[in-house]
């Protein structure tokens, strides 16, 4: 038997998903604001693990997840761990859990997960930048 080829669909001269320049002004201002956050949260941790205590290959850990734009930014929803301890948690969440309840407490982690579901309907990266300290 003998198969006949179709012919594809001509494809267009531009190529590529074209982003508005909006757009990647809002990627930018939402990059500036994850890391000067994460600089916000390593200072204040001292550079170091919060579990362990050592100091290096530290990094920022989100108690809830970032995808929950209303507690991305906030400072009582963040730590600072070592890239082992940050892994360890990243493939265990139920020690991640119980970590997190017995260093901050059960109401506290309550509440952060109530704020996360509650969600927000636009971010003002201007006015999260405005609130963080300034990067060096």
């Amino acid at each position: 038997m003998i198969q006949r080829r179709v012919p594809l669909p001509r494809r267009s001269a531009r190529k590529g998903k074209r982003t508005s320049k909006r757009r990647k002004s809002r990627m930018a201002l939402r990059r500036e604001c994850d890391k000067r956050f994460a600089q916000a949260v390593k200072d204040r941790d001292g550079w170091a693990c919060r579990a362990c205590g050592s100091p290096f290959r530290v990094q920022c850990a989100h108690v809830v997840s970032r995808r929950y734009h209303a507690t991305r930014w906030s400072m009582a929803n963040a730590v600072t761990l070592c890239a082992r301890d940050h892994m360890r948690f990243t493939c265990d969440p139920l020690a991640w859990d119980a970590w997190i309840e017995e260093r901050f407490g059960e109401a506290v982690y309550s509440e952060l997960k109530r704020l996360a579901r509650q969600g927000v309907t636009h971010i003002d990266y201007e006015a999260v930048l405005a609130s963080l300290p300034k990067g060096e």
